[in-house]
C-alpha cells in the first residue's frame, strides 16, 4: 500500500470550489464499505457518516470536554481513494483535527509510523488512496505510545543501571510503571546523588512527549560521557504514564472530568497515579522535577518548544530554566523545533498541577513543566529525531550548572 500522488488537478479544483463533499465525487473513489476500527490500545474515533469512498469522522470525546485525539484503523473492500473527514473546526481552530504535517500513518502491521505530510489535505480532510482489496491502514492525529512501546524500551535496553517497577494500581486495575536510572549513594563529592523525576502523559494524548522521554532515558542510560556523568551525580525516577488508563483506553485526558491528572495535585488526591507520585517526595527527596507535555496541535504560538511554570517556584526556577533551556538550544539539532522558549510566569497562581505542586516542596532546585510540539512544520518530527532531542536535553541537564 502506498500513499497517494499529489492530488490530480480536476479533483483538487473540483475540492476546493465545493468543499469537503466533493471528496465523495471522485471517480477513483473506493467503490465498497470502509470498515473503521479502534478496538486496539489507543484507538479513539467516532463514525458520523460512512459511504463508499467517504468517511466523516471526529474525536470521540466520551463525555470529556472537546479535544482533538483520534486513532483508528480502516479496512477497504476494494481498491480507490477514501476521504476522511473532520470537522471545520475543533476546540475552536479551523482545521483543527490535522496537524501541520498531516495524519500520523502506519500502512503495514507493526510497520514504522510516518507522518503523512500534506499534499493529500485539503481543510478539514485527508485522501488516502488503498493499493489492494482487504487493505488495512491506521491512522493518527500524532504518532501513538502506548504501553507496548515502553515494554520494547525496557527490553531494548535491559541492564544494570535500569530497574523497572511499579508505582500504583491505577483506577482501572492496570499496573504504572516507575522506572530508576542509576543507584542511590554517594556522589564524586561524597554527598547524596541529587533525585531527579521526569514524569510524562498526564494527559494521555500528548504522544511525542513519549519519544522525547525515550531519549533523554537512552542516553541516561549510555556509556557516553554525559550517561556516565550523570549517573555518577543523579538518580533519576521516571512516571512514564500518569494517565495509564487514559493512554491504553485512547482518552482525551485533557480536560478529563471532574478534572485532568494535572490538576489533581491536591490535599487528597482523585487519582491513584498522582497520590503516589506525592507520595515519593518525602522518600526521595526530589530536587529536579520535569513533567512533559504537549502542547494544542494547531495553534501558531505552540509550534515550538517551551517551558512553563513560576519564576519563584523553587526559588531560582527563572535562572534554571533559563540556563539549561540555552543548553538544549545549543545540544539540539539544526532541525529540530524552536526554542526551548522559557516562559516562566512571574506571578504564581493557586493551580494544584504537577510543577507547581513540586516547586513549592522544600529543598527543590528546580521544577518546571516541559511541552514539545506535535508536528510544526518544517521541523524534524518522526521518533527518531523527537528522541534525538531528548537525549540532548540529557547531556544540556548535566552541562548545567543549577543555582540552589
Amino acid at each position: 500500500m502506498t500513499a497517494s500522488p499529489a492530488c490530480p488537478l480536476p479533483w483538487l479544483l473540483a475540492a476546493l470550489l465545493l468543499g469537503p463533499a466533493a471528496f465523495a465525487q471522485e471517480e477513483e473513489g473506493a467503490k465498497g464499505t470502509v470498515t473503521i476500527s479502534t478496538d486496539f490500545p489507543g484507538g479513539n474515533v467516532e463514525v458520523k457518516a460512512n459511504a463508499p469512498g467517504r468517511v466523516e469522522l471526529a474525536p470521540d470525546l466520551r463525555g470529556d470536554q472537546p479535544w482533538f485525539y483520534w486513532y483508528f484503523s480502516a479496512t477497504v473492500e476494494t481498491p480507490g481513494r477514501v476521504a476522511f473527514v473532520f470537522p471545520d473546526e475543533v476546540i475552536g481552530f479551523a482545521n483543527g483535527a490535522i496537524g501541520k504535517q498531516g495524519p500520523a500513518i502506519q500502512e503495514t502491521p507493526d510497520g514504522p509510523w510516518r507522518w503523512m505530510g500534506t499534499a493529500d489535505v485539503l481543510g478539514p480532510a485527508f485522501v488516502y488512496d488503498f493499493a489492494e482489496a482487504g487493505g488495512t491502514v491506521r491512522f493518527a492525529v500524532t504518532i501513538p505510545y502506548t504501553e507496548a512501546n515502553l515494554a520494547g524500551f525496557l527490553k531494548e535496553h535491559a541492564g544494570p543501571h535500569l530497574h523497572a517497577g511499579v508505582l500504583t494500581q491505577s483506577r482501572g486495575g492496570r499496573e504504572v510503571e516507575l522506572l530508576r536510572i542509576g543507584e542511590p549513594g554517594p556522589g564524586p563529592d561524597g554527598e547524596p546523588k541529587a533525585a531527579v523525576l521526569f514524569t510524562c502523559r498526564h494527559h494521555a494524548a500528548e504522544t511525542m512527549a513519549s519519544f522525547v522521554l525515550e531519549g533523554l532515558m537512552r542516553e541516561a542510560l549510555s556509556d557516553s560521557d554525559a550517561g556516565q556523568a550523570f549517573r555518577e551525580q543523579f538518580v533519576l525516577y521516571v512516571v512514564p504514564f500518569v494517565d495509564k488508563d487514559g493512554v491504553e483506553a485512547g482518552d482525551q485526558g485533557k480536560n478529563r472530568r471532574p478534572f485532568d491528572h494535572n490538576r489533581d495535585y491536591r490535599e487528597t488526591s482523585l487519582y491513584p497515579e498522582v497520590q503516589a507520585i506525592r507520595a515519593l517526595q518525602p522518600q526521595h527527596g526530589f530536587q529536579y522535577v520535569v513533567d512533559l507535555h504537549c502542547p494544542t496541535l494547531v495553534m501558531g504560538d505552540h509550534q515550538v518548544a517551551y517551558f512553563v511554570g513560576y519564576q519563584t517556584l523553587p526559588r531560582n526556577n527563572q535562572a534554571n530554566v533559563a540556563a539549561w533551556a540555552k543548553a538544549i538550544a545549543a545540544a539540539k539539532a539544526e532541525d529540530a523545533p524552536v526554542g526551548p522558549l522559557n516562559w516562566l510566569r512571574a506571578k504564581e497562581e493557586d493551580k494544584p498541577t504537577c510543577s507547581r505542586w513540586f516547586g513549592a516542596q522544600p529543598g527543590m532546585v528546580m521544577s518546571a513543566t516541559f511541552e514539545y510540539p506535535f508536528a510544526p512544520p518544517k521541523a524534524a518530527a518522526d521518533p527518531p529525531a523527537v528522541r534525538d532531542y531528548g537525549a540532548a536535553m540529557l547531556r544540556a541537564f548535566v552541562a548545567t550548572e543549577f543555582a540552589r
